[in-house]
């Protein structure tokens, strides 16, 4: 056994004759995430020239072109094969990037240009990690999926931290337009990746499986969703997951408010760095053996109920200081651990709602729970009951507190179902 191997085996858990594909998943979503956060800062700079309620109606817009999206991406998946599928989605998304640069560089108006642009990014955020981890739960079994999942996924993180070294070095030589450029040549290695973990796992049921269509009724990834406790419970979770994340977002803005802007951009960054960091930690050394040996109920709930507990002491002291180190802890604790868990819930559903509902809920539920939750958070402060960021902090510990609940209740169901399966298989 090549020494590397044996030695990524022992800190992973991960079997040898696992170890190829595990990599080449690695590398798949290191690319997906490198070219999200290639254009990232580009995104982000472009708030700045809008005011609140253009910000606001932005956040609506991207809500609802995500639904448009995956009510589109549910047709084609009526329609063409898994092999066409996946694939498809990243050509796509590469071609529109392209269309985008070429739009910069014929004169388009540049701040309507922008707007379109920071819709189309914040779908594409979501909607190429959700279609490559619907790709890995076909890929893997249940059981493979507690120990790989944690591994594979730190790979964003390391592609999160090398994204923006990218943008470093090219942004004193290139333009934005060049930029989203780059973005799409990025998006179109995941393609030889692709080929490769199909060649891996071209074996009996799942080569099958990929080229077969999905069912040619475009809607019923959204009526599984409505139908299946386990699909509305994974909803929940993520829209609860959206809520916390709102709450965090608007405490930051407030307390970093009486910072200069080259400050508040050092310390982003410094939070940036030590997420991924403390991310690939985390994942290499926690994930697999945190889900194997305490379960699903607690992989899922722990993150949300040490969130509620952080909320409640952040609230007695809303400093920066605290702010900011809370986010690395739901941060990294949410790419680590409550993501790899989550996506380890799709291996027990059928393709339907792997390639169809995910998506919907991946995208369109999150998008929805981000305007929702910023509008709550709205009129618990200015915009009616007047609260404190204190008093808003405690309204966020309890709806932490449910995210956890829920997150208990889905785990217990994949725990029961997978028990289930174990007693009826001969």
């Amino acid at each position: 056994m090549n020494p590397l191997t044996s030695f990524l085996s022992q800190i992973t858990q991960i079997k040898p004759s696992e170890m190829k594909a595990a990599l080449t998943a690695f590398f798949f979503i290191f690319v997906l995430m490198a070219s999200y956060m290639i254009m990232k800062p580009v995104r982000d700079a472009l708030p700045s020239n809008w005011g609140d309620v253009s910000l606001a109606q932005q956040w609506t817009l991207t809500f609802l072109v995500s639904i448009v999206a995956v009510s589109i991406y549910n047709v084609c998946a009526s329609k063409i094969s898994l092999r066409v599928l996946v694939p498809g989605v990243f050509v796509f998304f590469s071609i529109s990037f392209t269309g985008l640069f070429l739009a910069y560089r014929s004169g388009v108006e540049v701040t309507l240009l922008g707007k379109i642009f920071y819709v189309w990014s914040s779908v594409f955020s979501l909607f190429h990690i959700s279609v490559f981890w619907s790709f890995m739960s076909q890929l893997y079994t249940k059981a493979e999926s507690k120990r790989i999942f944690g591994f594979i996924n730190t790979g964003a993180s390391a592609g999160a931290i090398s994204g923006p070294l990218l943008v470093v070095l090219l942004a004193q030589k290139m333009s934005v337009a060049n930029i989203l450029l780059v973005t799409s040549g990025v998006l179109l290695l995941t393609l030889p990746l692709i080929k490769l973990l199909n060649t891996f796992f071209e074996r009996d049921e799942n080569a099958e499986s990929d080229r077969q269509q999905l069912s040619p009724n475009p809607f019923s990834g959204f009526q599984e969703l409505i139908t299946h406790k386990r699909l509305l419970g994974i909803a929940a979770f993520i829209f609860m997951f959206t809520s916390i994340s709102a709450f965090l977002y608007s405490t930051q803005k407030n307390v970093l408010a009486e910072f200069s802007e080259a400050d508040r951009t050092y310390w982003l960054g410094v939070v940036e760095l030590v997420t991924n960091s403390l991310t690939i930690v985390i994942g290499i050394f926690v994930t697999n053996r945190l889900s194997r040996k305490f379960g699903m109920p607690l992989t899922l709930s722990l993150i949300p109920f040490l969130v509620a507990i952080l909320l409640l002491v952040l609230s007695m002291n809303p400093i920066a200081l605290y702010v900011l180190a809370l986010q690395v802890v739901r941060r990294s604790g949410n790419y680590a651990i409550t993501r790899p868990a989550r996506e380890i819930l799709f291996t027990a559903v059928d393709k339907e709602a792997r390639y169809k509902t995910k998506p919907i809920i991946d995208v369109a539920v999150y998008r929805g729970g981000d305007v929702f939750w910023i509008w709550i958070i709205a009129l618990l402060g200015d915009g009616y009951f007047k609260l404190s960021i204190a008093q808003i902090l405690c309204v966020g510990t309890a709806v932490a507190v449910l995210w956890g609940l829920v997150g208990i209740y889905i785990g217990r169901k994949h725990e029961a179902d997978e028990a289930a399966e174990l007693v009826e298989s001969p």
